[in-house]
């Protein structure tokens, strides 16, 4: 009798000691949700149905980023773990840095409540160090830039007491997953008070310059990714390397912080950011959260 093929969907396959493969069908609609989510730009490998500690918990992999990821998720929706397992196809050497990004522009908005930066208007944080500062202010306007609508965030940094760079971000927010896309920035370079020039302005779809990937809305450790792609002008890149660390700031203390770690390769210069939950940016390499918004 010929074999038959089976899909996942729609099939349990026994694994034994009380592991049951399964399709996402056939788990319950708050982990549907979730795999749902963890899906965004991935791939699934399979799902497991299982018991851990007297519960019923499914074991979700997948491949991200070249990686397999195993999330575990209890039957209420709740994350139990989540943890990279290793390279897909058994390659062991370190991950490059993701620079393409599955989303569809329909489902960007020009603000959103990503809790690492919320676009929202009217928004302030205002960060120092001993003698200069940065302002960072969500505006009411929206542009659109490479066919999206996009919100923006200004920057303004002083060096002294005087204008030393004033940029115009554009981001837009996935209203499903709630990662925010960075579509460029228009920037004015500050001497003795007067604008002197625009370095590293950038748009999304001019120049052969893209969209990258500011701020997942669901960070995991280990992740690289480009957040500016425009080739010989703005190629800034990150690798989130950590999610739950404590900062003290003049403002006071945040905990489960999110710690990037910024990068470029046409330069050799480091930076670290820290981004509060509900805050936004609390610490900037020197500049520190100066006052809670």
């Amino acid at each position: 009798m010929p074999a038959k093929s089976l899909s996942i969907v729609g099939v349990a396959l026994a694994l034994g000691a009380g592991e049951v493969k399964v399709g996402v069908e056939q788990t319950p609609p708050a982990v549907q949700e979730v795999i749902r989510k963890e899906l965004a730009g991935a791939r699934l490998e399979d799902i497991a149905r299982t018991r851990r500690d007297g519960a019923t918990v499914y074991e979700v992999d997948v491949i991200k980023d070249a990686y397999k990821w195993e999330v575990v998720v209890a039957e209420d929706g709740r994350i139990v773990s989540r943890r990279r397992e290793e390279k897909a196809g058994g390659d062991s050497a370190p991950e490059g840095w993701r620079e393409t990004f599955a989303v569809k522009k329909s489902d960007l908005s020009p603000f959103g409540a990503n809790p690492w930066l919320t676009m929202q208007p009217g928004r302030v944080l205002e960060l120092r160090n001993a003698t200069d500062s940065l302002t960072i202010t969500v505006l009411g306007e929206t542009q659109t830039v490479d066919g999206v609508e996009v919100g923006v965030l200004e920057e303004r940094e002083t060096k002294g007491g005087q204008p030393a760079e004033v940029s115009r971000n554009f981001f837009a927010t996935d209203k499903r997953t709630g990662d925010v896309y960075y579509f460029g920035e228009d920037v004015d370079n500050y001497k003795d008070g007067k604008v002197v020039g625009h370095e590293s302005a950038w748009r999304a779809g001019e120049h052969g310059a893209r969209f990258g990937l500011m701020i997942p809305g669901r960070p995991r450790p280990g992740d690289r990714f480009y957040q500016e792609i425009a080739p010989k002008v703005a190629m800034d890149r990150v690798e989130i390397v950590s999610t739950d660390e404590t900062v003290k700031t003049p403002a006071g203390t945040f905990e489960h912080c999110l710690h990037l770690k910024e990068t470029t390769p046409l330069e050799g210069d480091v930076s670290h950011k820290w981004h509060a939950p509900g805050v936004g940016l609390v610490k900037d390499d020197e500049f520190e959260l100066a006052r809670r918004p």
